[in-house]
C-alpha cells in the first residue's frame, strides 16, 4: 500500500510539472507569434514614414498639417510596437544547468524506494547540460515511472545508467533506462521526458534491450 501511495504522489508531481511545462511552451509560442507580427507592422510603419517624408516635400502649407499628424501617429505606433516586442521577447539569460550527478542522485532519493531501481552514475561529477536540477529530477522520475508500469516481476529492478559519451566529437550525457518488458498504454511519462530533453537541445530514443525488453536513451549535450 505504501508503495502504491508513493507512486501516486510521484505521478501527481509529474503531472503538475507537465502542466507547468506546457503553459511555458504555450507562452513561448505566443511570444514568438506576437514578435513576428509586430516585426511585420514595424516594416509597414517604415513605409508610411518614408511616404510621409516624400509628401512633406511635395505638399503645400495647407496639407502639411495632415502630413505632420501622419508622421506623429506613425512615431507613436512605432514606440508602442517596440514596447510590445520587448514584452513578447523578454531577455532570458542562457544559464548552464545543474551538475548531472548530484541532480540524478537527488532524483533517485526522491523515489524513496517506491520502485525497485538499480542506478549507476558514471558521468563526471562536474558534467552539466542545459537542464536545471528540477528538469533532471522530473526526467529521471519520469523514466523510472514509465518502466514501473511494465509487466515485469517486482524482483526485477528498473535499470538506470548515467554516462558520458562522445557524439560527433562533442561530449554528451546519456541517461539509459533499461526494463525487461515494454510498457504499454499512452506513456505520459515518456512524453514528458522527451519534452524536457528537447528543451535542452537533446533527444530521446527507444530500442530493443539486450536480453529482451526495452531500452530508453535520453541524450543531452554537455555544456562546457
Amino acid at each position: 500500500m505504501m508503495k502504491t501511495e508513493a507512486r501516486l504522489a510521484l505521478t501527481l508531481r509529474q503531472r503538475r510539472f507537465e502542466w507547468a511545462l506546457a503553459r511555458d511552451e504555450q507562452a513561448r509560442t505566443a511570444a514568438r507569434l506576437v514578435a513576428g507580427k509586430t516585426h511585420d507592422l514595424l516594416n509597414l510603419l517604415q513605409i508610411i514614414e518614408l511616404a510621409a517624408g516624400e509628401l512633406e516635400r511635395r505638399c503645400d502649407a495647407q496639407a502639411r498639417g495632415y502630413v505632420e499628424d501622419l508622421q506623429r501617429s506613425a512615431g507613436d505606433s512605432r514606440r508602442s510596437l517596440a514596447e510590445l516586442m520587448a514584452v513578447a521577447r523578454p531577455a532570458e539569460p542562457i544559464l548552464r544547468g545543474a551538475p548531472v550527478g548530484a541532480a540524478v542522485e537527488a532524483a533517485v532519493a526522491s523515489l524513496g524506494g517506491a520502485i525497485a531501481l538499480d542506478a549507476r552514475i558514471e558521468a563526471p561529477p562536474a558534467a552539466v547540460t542545459w537542464c536545471t536540477a528540477q528538469e533532471l529530477e522530473h526526467l529521471v522520475i519520469g523514466l523510472v515511472l514509465d518502466a514501473a508500469d511494465a509487466p515485469v516481476p517486482e524482483a526485477c529492478p528498473v535499470e538506470l545508467a548515467v554516462r558520458e559519451r562522445a557524439i560527433g566529437g562533442a561530449p554528451w550525457i546519456e541517461l539509459v533506462r533499461g526494463c525487461e518488458a515494454v510498457p504499454a498504454g499512452d506513456r505520459f511519462e515518456l512524453r514528458l521526458a522527451r519534452a524536457i530533453a528537447q528543451r535542452a537541445g537533446g533527444e530521446l530514443a527507444t530500442s530493443e534491450r539486450r536480453g529482451g525488453g526495452e531500452e530508453v536513451i535520453v541524450a543531452l549535450p554537455e555544456v562546457a
